[in-house]
């Protein structure tokens, strides 16, 4: 399994809480130093100059970029002229499985937007819904958050993002390999486990943590996934589908079927050949 799969895996499970967010500018006064935040932020500059340190790297950032600090890393930050920055922020987390996301992948600092007009609707969205006082509005927030960690990561070149856990990468990207290979057959936690050499129940942990979902649903859902195209593609019976990919009963399978799509075999087979077999 490929670092892009991986990912993809990652930010398929993400969940995010938005704590606050404001624009405004940047006084004389602003000045932090060697503080290590237990959230993390977005700076969107939009005008002026001013100094940023992550972990060990500094940086001036530049109007029309996107600088992400992550949680958890060491960070200071000043200004440094009588043209302090001008910006949009907002304080959030990130965690895959109950983990902070930027525990486990690490993201480039900052990015250079060439359609800052998104950019800008992206905030002024966050704050409108932030200061709404409607329902629904912490709702609308979070999900504008998704979309501007979205446009960070679409900018990204894989090849720019590192794994800082690389012993745990490396056993999770084998339990996937295997899943996909033996998709087919009846896998167990225990066998999985073993091939993570890790006692089960801790396995079950360290999957959830690394994938967001616990083993047999992430399998389960793989099942469905292959289920789908061999309705799709091949003339198979529904009966023998289910059977091939090691469900003994027909009835659970299309229970589970339908909880994964909305609709039964029959049902989505009809949906996408027209035929029902």
């Amino acid at each position: 399994m490929n670092q892009h799969t991986l990912l993809t895996h990652y930010l398929s499970n993400l969940e995010v809480e938005l704590y606050m967010g404001d624009y405004n500018r940047c006084g004389s006064d602003w000045r932090d130093l060697d503080y290590t935040p237990d959230y993390s932020k977005f700076y969107w500059i939009c005008e002026g100059e001013g100094w940023l340190k992550i972990g060990e790297q500094e940086y001036y950032p530049v109007p029309g970029q996107l600088v992400l600090m992550p949680e958890g890393v060491t960070q200071s930050y000043s200004s440094i002229s009588d043209q302090p920055f001008l910006k949009y922020w907002c304080h959030f987390s990130a965690k895959v499985g109950g983990i902070n996301l930027f525990q486990i992948v690490k993201f480039p600092h900052f990015c250079t937007i060439d359609q800052p007009e998104q950019i800008n609707t992206i905030f002024r969205d966050i704050l409108m819904y932030l200061k709404s006082g409607e329902v629904y509005g912490h709702m609308m927030a979070k999900s504008k958050l998704m979309e501007l960690i979205s446009q960070y990561v679409m900018r990204m070149d894989i090849e720019q993002i590192a794994y800082l856990n690389v012993p745990a990468i490396e056993k999770i990207t084998a339990v996937l390999a295997y899943i996909d290979s033996h998709i087919e057959e009846n896998i167990s936690v225990q066998e999985l486990a073993q091939l993570a050499y890790m006692h089960p129940n801790y396995f079950i942990r360290f999957f959830k943590q690394q994938i967001g979902v616990p083993p047999i649903h992430y399998i389960t859902g793989k099942k469905i996934d292959k289920a789908k195209e061999l309705l799709s593609c091949t003339p198979s019976t529904v009966t023998i589908i289910a059977e091939h990919l090691g469900f003994s009963d027909l009835y659970y399978f299309s229970r589970q079927f339908k909880k994964h799509t909305g609709l039964t075999p029959t049902e989505y087979r009809k949906l996408k050949t027209g035929v029902a077999l």
